[in-house]
This record gives C-alpha cells, structure tokens and sequence, in this order.
C-alpha cells in the first residue's frame, strides 16, 4: 500500500534549543544530535551530551521507538530511539516521526525508519532538498514522504534482514580492525628490533 508518511505518523519538531547545546556534567537532561547516529539507523547513547532544560513546560520527550529524521545538515538519514534515558530530547536538527497510535499494531516504526534510509526516499529527498553545501529538509516535504506499507510479517522479516547485515558488517569490520592493530604493532617492532615471524 502506497502512502505519505503524514497519513501513518506525527511529525514533530525536536527541542527548541537557542544557539549552541552547552555540556552541564550534572544535567538533567539528554540530548541527541546529528553526530550520534550512524547510517544504519542507530543512535549511539552512551557519547550523548547531558545539558539542563528550564522552563515551567516540560520538554517533548523522546519516547521508545520514534524515528528520529535528521532535516538538517550533511546527509538526511533517519534514525530509531531505543534504550535511551527516559529524560531525553534532540536538537532541531531532527524531527521526530511517531507513528500514529492506531496504526502501531500495523507499522513497524523500524521498517519506516529503514525505508527512510533506501534509496528511493534519499533521491527524494536529494531532490527536494533546500541549499546546496548544508542539506534541509522541510517539514512538509518530510510528510509527504512516499511510503510502502507492507503487510506486517513482510515488515518483520525485512527488519530481522537488516538487522542481520548491520551484525555482520559489524562482526567484519571489528575482525578487519584487530588485523590492522595486529600489522600496525609488528610495523612497530620491526622499526625498533629485528624479529622473525614464524612460518
């Protein structure tokens, strides 16, 4: 089934923060930028920035599975909200799609966020992007995103796939890391002494 994304999912501004997002040690709030999300649609909270929110109006906070859109910057890629401290918000960079309630049975809020990030909706957006050297992303043209809805067991296996590939490209990449270190340390002793490698 094909739809707009306005027709499955609220679509929200992040907070409202003024200027640049201060470190406060002893915040009492958690914030999540640009720079904590990755391609595969993840959000790293253990480098998230703690600052303190003000105001008698508590802040819009982030709940369990939203997708978070970032609509302003390098890249527009989107990314789901898992495991974070219940007191978190994201900077305006973002804005937070939520799928409506009545339909939460029936869309996976993971296979959205993953459909955000194929190709087709990245030429979309590409084509519908304003600027040239920093990418934004308007709010209505992000609710007019063009959405597939599959039935919700196409979802699930689409979303076990991914998730799959995203461990493995993980579990090769650390085994290529630990290969480089291992040449990077016998560089090192081969400048320092003469060694022989056993055959």
């Amino acid at each position: 089934m094909k739809v707009s994304l306005r027709d499955i999912a609220e679509i929200l501004p992040g907070h409202p923060f003024r200027g640049s997002i201060q470190q406060v040690d002893s915040g009492n709030v958690c914030v999540v930028q640009a720079k904590d999300t990755n391609d595969d649609g993840e959000i790293d909270s253990t480098i998230l920035l703690t600052t303190e929110v003000t105001g008698r109006k508590a802040p819009a906070w982030l709940q369990h599975h939203d997708i978070l859109f970032v609509a302003k910057g390098l890249k527009t890629r989107s990314a789901i909200v898992a495991n974070l401290s219940v007191n978190t918000v994201c900077s305006p960079q973002f804005f937070i799609i939520r799928i409506k309630k009545n339909l939460t049975n029936n869309v996976m809020p993971e296979f959205i966020c993953w459909q955000l990030n194929q190709l087709p909706a990245q030429k979309y957006f590409k084509s519908s992007a304003e600027g040239t050297l920093q990418v934004s992303i308007r709010r209505q043209i992000l609710e007019s995103t063009p959405i597939t809805v599959l039935d919700l067991v196409q979802q699930q296996s689409l979303v076990k796939l991914h998730s799959t590939s995203v461990a493995e490209r993980k579990k090769h990449q650390h085994l290529i890391e630990n290969r480089r270190k291992q040449l990077d340390a016998i560089a090192c002793e081969l400048l320092t002494e003469s060694i022989t490698i056993n055959r």
